[in-house]
């Protein structure tokens, strides 16, 4: 495993993600300034879904063609002047399109990042996608943390915070880039260009691994009926983690009494549970496989939703808030090295599945989440999710353990 590649890659992970964090923690604030109803609310998380999770198996297609490095800079900036874009603007759908601008950044950096995190990984590719996804689950902590600090202070107009760190890391990106030759040619291996992508200097270790993998793809068959499994599990961790990310703000505020910025503060400690529950998934995958991590996440995950909704008092919430993170953090990795392996011809595709819906697809649910909220009240989302869970549950059991 590089190391320097798999941080480097990880850094604009962290980067692009930080938007998707900002977006569920600024709704209190949206709903406080301009009084949107938690339909309306829940309409921005698709907004920022809906777009991205079309995009992205269509783009991880193209990655699985060309090598396309530049769409990880790209992606980094679309996704922080969308978010910017949203504090600028007062028009219910004016706010609604610079959220699906950021939605389509986050489409172009997941699929050409999770393959080249892959591509560097060697043999400890639950490790590496671990790291990999940390760099997204940090960005998820960063945003809510940004959006109460800026926002808190100056206003929607703190949102600008978001198009400097893109712009930033997007320099960074592209200064690693600059300078190489693209790798074009169609002969040219894929670990190569990854190399291209980094920018970093020749690793003949880490050259003679990639290699490795590429022609362990090209032997390997995409097994799909495998891969449709998979999918019913990666649907629902989507549908129960973008529905705990939009509403657990919200939760905290309007249930719990709590202020605005605690609403924020509640999902970062939500997200941090979740970065060190990520890399102990990775571990365990690499040790035990994957199917049996995502297994046991799931067969907890109807228990810990229904018991976060069923929380009395803001401690016992918090004290749910752990185990909530471990069903949908834990087994996040397993699922893109489990996709990956399964479409070992089309990593690129794969990714953008497993890596890009698995964080985006949910969004499509939250309006009606966000109905259900309206009408019964915020307590019956998270029983819905806590049935929901169970589709996971039961396709988690008839994936097949030989491939893990």
């Amino acid at each position: 495993m590089d190391k320097k590649k798999i941080f480097l890659v990880s850094l604009g992970h962290l980067s692009c993600d930080i938007n998707g964090g900002a977006v569920p923690a600024s709704l209190p604030y949206l709903r406080s300034i301009y009084g949107f109803d938690y339909q309306a609310a829940g309409g921005l998380v698709l907004a920022y879904s809906c777009l991205s999770s079309l995009i992205q198996p269509l783009l991880g297609l193209l990655s699985d063609r060309l090598q396309k490095p530049w769409f990880i800079p790209l992606g980094i900036v679309l996704a922080g002047l969308g978010v910017t874009m949203m504090g600028f603007m007062s028009n219910y759908w004016a706010i609604f399109a610079a959220i699906a601008i950021s939605g389509i950044g986050s489409a172009f950096f997941h699929p050409e990042g999770a393959k080249f995190a892959n591509k560097v990984a060697g043999h400890n590719k639950g490790v590496a996608l671990s790291l990999f996804s940390i760099g997204g689950n940090s960005g998820f902590i960063l945003g809510p943390i940004l959006i109460a600090f800026f926002v808190g202070h100056f206003g929607m107009h703190g949102t600008a915070i978001f198009a400097i760190i893109a712009l930033l890391t997007a320099a960074i990106m592209i200064r690693q880039i600059a300078g190489l030759k693209p790798a074009g040619k169609a002969h040219v291996p894929h670990a190569e260009a990854g190399r291209s992508a980094a920018g970093l200097a020749e690793d003949p270790a880490g050259a003679e691994a990639e290699e490795l993998d590429e022609e362990d793809s090209q032997n390997a068959k995409n097994n799909w009926p495998q891969f449709l499994r998979l999918m019913g599990v990666i649907i629902t961790r989507s549908v129960v983690f973008a529905g705990c990310n939009a509403f657990i703000p919200l939760y905290f505020v309007n249930v719990f009494a709590q202020s605005n910025t605690m609403g924020a503060m509640a999902l970062v400690v939500f997200g941090i549970c979740g970065v060190g529950l990520n890399m102990l998934g990775g571990f365990m995958a690499d040790r035990l496989g994957c199917v049996p991590v995502i297994r046991l996440a799931f067969s907890i995950m109807p228990i810990a939703v229904l018991a976060f909704g069923l929380a009395p008092n803001i401690t016992m919430a918090y004290c749910v808030l752990p185990f909530l993170a471990f069903v949908i953090y834990a087994p996040f990795s397993s699922q893109v090295v489990l996709g990956q392996k399964l479409l070992a011809r089309n990593i690129g595709f794969a990714s953008g599945v497993t890596l890009g819906l698995a964080t985006t697809l949910g969004g499509i649910a939250q309006p009606a989440l966000g109905f259900i909220a309206d009408t019964f009240g915020l307590h019956a989302i998270f029983f819905c999710l806590a049935g929901f869970s169970l589709t996971g549950c039961s396709f988690s059991w008839i994936l097949a353990r030989k491939q893990a």
